[in-house]
């Protein structure tokens, strides 16, 4: 929804529920303001204050504000929000009952000069407030009572006994303690018996009443009905607490569970689930046939495990907390046993499997966002082999992950800082006449193939293919460079050769580009059009695979660029037979960085050196 229609249904519904002296037209652009406000995460509790401020308290303001913006905004906003108006509203009312209690003491200093008026006015008020009011005697027995407060209590008409003898007692002590101490007033949240057996929760507001000695003469409660608004807060923590698809815990309340369970220094495993392929089921058949798979994976698993803490953390994504460390192997098959189970969505039997990660952990001191990390990590780990996999965390894995992810993650600032260098290496023709030089890149002790690899996983590959490409053509000498996975099927790659070789006025002639064979053929349209430009295109990491070998055959592939040759006997005889194939079919070979004799027996055409 647009911000401007939000506003003005909000609008609508405002002038709807309270009167305010406020045009719509203002109106409108104060709740334009405000939406946001809201949206960028700020001021939700000064802008529910501001409903009441303005007078926007009828009885459905804030039920209809929420109706509006609850399918804009999360939960923890439209909590915040309402935090602010129940907090305003309060005040109001603390500073009305305040006024109220000052005009019932004038009332009673008055009535010793004027009798007849103090009672008139104090009459007035202790009919007309819709606050309830209780006059007690010094004993706590109530002396006096309007007719709201026996509404807010149940009663149909005045009764006899007002409160509940619970009620009674204990409203009596807490005068007896006023009395006791130097404090005058006690201001407290309490909960109150019906005769229908329901509660009441009250803002109880107690004071002590001074004749003009100075001496106690009376206590007086003040009590609002704020039923309605803890309600409210209530349903709101919930659901800033619940995954409002499946009805299980989300990821903020599962870190409390958990963090509680790990304080106790018991032994806990940690299931962290995956649900595997859930957007075939997406792309297939709808969004809702995948929330319906979801809401039914959810149901299976409390269903499997009872005495676990389940929880949705993600989009497809669940944990179990279980009690103890039972056998993973045992656990992981009976989930997958248990989701295994068609569930027929329009005429469909789906089922799902998930991948798992398991951490094993006890002792106190451990951080809940520690173990949910490993658990993933290990999740991760598991998914690498494929679908329906599960893993047990593995520390020195992990420590490696760690270590490749945080030199990966540091990679946009190695770029800022000139950190990633291009070198160059001779590549000779096996006579031993130079042909060209390769380029490769560094990262530190980080060498070429493990920058390119960090750079496609963070997305930067057509970034650093166009620090290689600017170095390499503006030296002016013949040059090949390998191409990452990425940046062989970058659509972009043609545009941005086109334009580097126009700016450093570079012969395409000179320009050796390898594209990853691994990328084919996704990458064969640049390939043809690189070609087609005059570039000089090869095909790097080639190891002789029929795919490799196809593209070959109906490709203009200049040159290969071998991978690293194998130990085994029988792949390298596979490899000797390959290059005189390759060679015989007009495409040179390029062999190294190795031991040049052996490269020679190979029949390369080109080596590079060390």
């Amino acid at each position: 929804m647009s911000a401007s229609s939000l506003a003005q249904r909000w609008a609508a519904v405002l002038i709807e529920s309270a009167y305010s002296p406020m045009s719509r037209r203002k109106l409108t652009q104060h709740l334009d303001e405000h939406a946001a406000r809201l949206r960028a995460g700020k001021a939700a509790v000064a802008i529910g204050e501001w409903l009441v401020r303005k007078r926007f308290t009828g009885p459905d303001s804030l039920r209809r504000t929420l109706e509006v913006l609850g399918g804009e905004f999360p939960p923890e906003v439209l909590g915040a929000l309402a935090s602010g108006y129940v907090r305003a509203t309060r005040d109001q009312l603390f500073a009305e009952q305040e006024k109220v209690k000052n005009s019932l003491l004038k009332a009673v200093e008055d009535a010793q000069r004027d009798l007849h008026d103090s009672e008139a006015r104090f009459a007035q008020v202790f009919a007309t407030t819709a606050v309830g009011i209780a006059i007690f005697d010094l004993q706590g027995a109530v002396v006096e009572a309007n007719e709201a407060l026996a509404a807010i209590l149940g009663h149909e008409e005045m009764p006899k006994e007002l409160f509940a003898e619970p009620d009674a007692i204990a409203l009596a002590a807490a005068c007896h303690r006023l009395l006791a101490s130097s404090v005058d007033s006690d201001r407290r949240e309490w909960e109150l018996a019906c005769p229908n057996g329901d509660t009441v929760w009250a803002n109880v507001v107690l004071s002590v009443l001074r004749g003009s000695d100075g001496l106690p003469k009376f206590h007086v409660a003040l009590i609002e009905d704020v039923t309605e608004q803890r309600m409210l807060q209530e349903w709101l923590r919930h659901q800033s607490l619940t995954d409002l698809l499946t009805g299980l815990p989300n990821r903020a309340s599962f870190t409390d569970k958990l963090e509680s369970a790990l304080a106790s220094g018991e032994p806990y495993t940690l299931g962290y689930l995956d649900v595997d392929s859930l957007t075939i089921v997406n792309d297939g058949l709808g969004y809702a046939a995948g929330d319906a798979v979801l809401v039914e994976v959810a149901r299976r698993l409390r269903a499997a495990l009872p005495d676990a803490v389940v929880a949705r953390v993600g989009g497809d994504e669940f944990v179990v907390l279980i009690h103890g460390s039972p056998d993973v192997a045992a656990l992981a098959a009976m989930i997958d046993e248990e989701l295994s189970e068609p569930v027929y969505l329009e005429g469909a039997g789906v089922a799902v499997s998930t991948s798992i990660g398991f951490v094993h952990t006890s002792g106190t001191g451990v951080d809940p966002t520690t173990v949910l990390r490993r658990a993933h990590s290990t999740l991760r780990r598991a998914e690498s082999g494929g679908k329906r996999q599960w893993g047990i965390y593995d520390h020195e894995a992990d420590a490696a992950d760690r270590a490749r992810f945080a030199r990966i993650a540091a990679m946009p600032g190695a770029f800022e800082n000139g950190e990633i260098s291009v070198e160059y290496a001779p590549v000779s023709w096996v006579p031993g006449q130079p042909a060209f030089v390769e380029a490769s890149v560094r990262w530190g002790a980080t060498r070429h193939d493990d920058v390119v690899a960090h750079a496609d996983a963070l997305g930067l590959a057509s970034r650093l293919g166009q620090l290689v490409l600017q170095d390499a053509c503006s030296r002016g000498e013949p040059v090949l460079i390998r191409l990452s996975r990425d940046q062989s099927r970058d659509p972009d790659l043609t545009a941005h050769v086109r334009s580097t070789l126009r700016i450093s006025s570079f012969p395409a002639s000179s320009l050796f580009l390898a594209l990853d064979v691994r990328s084919m053929p996704d990458g064969e349209e640049n390939l043809e059009v690189l070609h087609d430009m005059g570039v000089h295109v090869l095909l790097h990491e080639f190891g002789g695979g029929f795919a490799g070998l196809s593209t070959v055959d109906r490709s203009p592939v200049w040159g290969v660029r071998l991978a690293k040759p194998p130990s085994e006997r029988l792949a390298r005889q596979g490899l000797a037979l390959m290059v005189p194939l390759l060679r015989s079919a007009g495409v040179h070979v390029i062999g190294g960085p190795g031991d040049p004799d052996e490269l020679r027996a190979l029949g390369v055409d080109l080596v590079v050196s060390p």
